[in-house]
């Protein structure tokens, strides 16, 4: 997966060819605004100005609209750096964005997505670094660079979180690990998310239900919160209901997934439900159902933990737990923002709350 490096492009002082009056076409070609312009402009001091721009001394009602109307003429633009040294922040946050093979991309790219539409609300832009390069991740925070870090798709065990908890500067993680060391969290609440998803399966007829995964990590290897969350959740809601509990890991390869419908579902019926926490197996699995030749939901019902148009989409529409990225998003952002106004904020982990949304898979 290919990332961007998301930053202000701070222009500092106008070009070679601004300076010499000279375009590229040989034309005049105007000079960027300072606020001397503005002070001229306006006719105020320059101190008025700054003051106006930083609000850190009041100034008059006309004299402000004197500076607006000067700002608005002139399209006067502030500098990044300038705008940090008024404000005492650089308007910036950090994003540590996994790059593992085995995360995602497609639902990576949505909670970037989605943070980038909440800080840009909060007219605060995204610095994207290597969450896997931690080294990195830190100096941004260390030097300044950002005021914020949203470190996201934290394991258990990560041992990024020690580093994590010393900085000075805010620290939010997408993740719900067992041990937080401290620091604040969001994420979606896979455990009552995996619960809901089976206790809706049973409610509509299903008895023999299996969760369908990925394939664990090698030992020692990283387990992401969710991933621990979500298969708790399932083997909780099972012995809730008396339910045997069955956990299927599933590489995501079609064969696999035919090979699985045909053995365990066609050979003897062994499961009537399905709970997937596996958004790359989802489509493979309803054309393999279609291919041969099994009914769903009179058959087999399925039910899912995925972002809505993952379970939109594809050869199905697939009754699930809607994954609410866009809020996870906001609420992250918000939860920085909250902790930079007031670092006596406690930190604290604030879990989204599922709603299960039926669909063609499922049983009335």
């Amino acid at each position: 997966m290919m990332m961007r490096r998301w930053s202000v492009s701070a222009r500092v002082g106008p070009t070679a060819s601004a300076r010499s009056g000279r375009g590229r076409g040989g034309g005049q070609e105007p000079s960027m605004a300072t606020m001397t312009d503005i002070a001229r402009e306006a006719g105020v001091s320059l101190s008025t100005v700054s003051y106006a721009l930083s609000g850190k001394r009041p100034i008059s009602a006309s004299t402000r609209t004197r500076i607006d109307q000067a700002i608005a003429k002139l399209r006067y633009h502030p500098t990044a750096s300038a705008r940090a040294l008024a404000l005492k922040r650089t308007s910036l946050l950090g994003l540590a964005v996994p790059q593992r093979p085995d995360v995602d991309d497609h639902v990576i790219m949505e909670f970037v997505g989605s943070i980038l539409s909440a800080a840009h609300e909060a007219d605060y832009d995204v610095v994207l670094v290597t969450a896997e390069d931690r080294e990195r991740a830190l100096r941004i925070v260390e030097e300044g660079k950002v005021d914020a870090l949203i470190v996201m798709d934290i394991v258990e065990d990560d041992e990024r979180l020690p580093d994590l908890a010393r900085l000075h500067s805010p620290v939010v993680l997408i993740g719900n690990p067992q041990d937080t060391n401290g620091l604040a969290c969001v994420d979606f609440d896979f455990l009552a998310g995996a619960m809901l998803a089976v206790r809706e399966l049973h409610g509509r007829g299903a008895s023999r239900i299996a969760m369908l995964k990925p394939p664990s990590a090698a030992a020692g290897g990283p387990v992401p919160t969710y991933a621990r969350r979500a298969r708790l959740g399932y083997t909780m809601a099972c012995a809730e209901l008396g339910l045997d509990s069955e956990v299927v890991e599933l590489p995501p390869d079609s064969a696999a997934v035919a090979d699985f419908v045909r053995d365990q579902i066609l050979s003897g019926a062994r499961f009537d439900g399905l709970f997937v926490h596996h958004e790359p197996a989802l489509a493979m699995l309803g054309r393999a159902m279609s291919q041969l030749g099994v009914a769903c939901p009179e058959e087999v019902q399925v039910a899912a933990i995925a972002p809505a148009d993952v379970a939109r989409n594809g050869p199905w529409e697939v009754s699930s737990v809607d994954l609410p990225i866009p809020s996870i998003g906001r609420s992250t952002v918000a939860m920085a923002l909250e902790r930079l106004r007031d670092r006596e904020v406690p930190a604290h982990t604030r879990l989204l709350s599922p709603t299960f949304v039926p669909r063609a898979t499922t049983l009335p």
